[in-house]
């Protein structure tokens, strides 16, 4: 029975799956366009249709990963009371898990393409819609409470240096979240 071919879609997804692996195992000095080709079994002319560059796979990654960052915020943040201490503890072992569980990939690919208009962009953008969830589930559990333009930029800041951090287990998960937790509920009282 002949195999049947993937969808443009489907094709995309796989080979950014199998560009997450080779970042994972052999780091992102090894990922180039003509090597996931080659992982994938494909020609590399199939690579090229879906990502012009190398920089074009890498910023995929990175929204890949913004993607799956949201995706478990939102999850977390839907089955969590509207309490505003088990919302913001909701959304710091969210941070935490996503950073642990994709820091070294993603860590490696930001490194790949900082300094890039592009990735700056995707930053931007990621930290805006990250930060609207944030700041829609803090006041929808207490209507007084929000976060300010300044407090939003630190506990970003924050967030992401301890979730890094437990990632290269310098503190324990736990460790972050409660931090994070401290720190997210003092940012919302005093812009509150």
């Amino acid at each position: 029975m002949a195999e049947r071919r993937l969808s443009s879609a489907e094709r995309r997804a796989q080979l950014v799956g199998i560009a997450r692996d080779v970042i994972a195992t052999e780091g992102t000095d090894a990922l180039t366009l003509a090597y996931l080709a080659s992982r994938a079994g494909i020609s590399k002319p199939v690579v090229y249709d879906h990502f012009s560059s190398r920089s074009a796979l890498l910023l995929s990654l990175y929204q890949d990963f913004d993607q799956r960052h949201l995706a478990d915020l939102h999850a977390a943040l839907a089955h969590t009371p509207p309490d505003l201490r088990q919302r913001v503890e909701a959304i710091a072992t969210a941070h935490v898990a996503c950073i642990v569980s994709q820091g070294v990939e993603l860590s490696g690919v930001a490194a790949a393409l900082a300094g890039t208009p592009a990735l700056d962009e995707a930053k931007r953008e990621s930290e805006r819609r990250y930060v609207d969830i944030c700041r829609h589930a803090i006041r929808s559990a207490d209507g007084g409470a929000d976060l300010s333009e300044e407090a939003a930029i630190a506990f970003v800041g924050a967030a992401d240096a301890l979730g890094y951090a437990a990632a290269r287990e310098t503190i324990s998960p736990e460790l972050a979240r409660s931090t994070i937790t401290t720190l997210l509920l003092s940012l919302v009282e005093a812009s509150g």
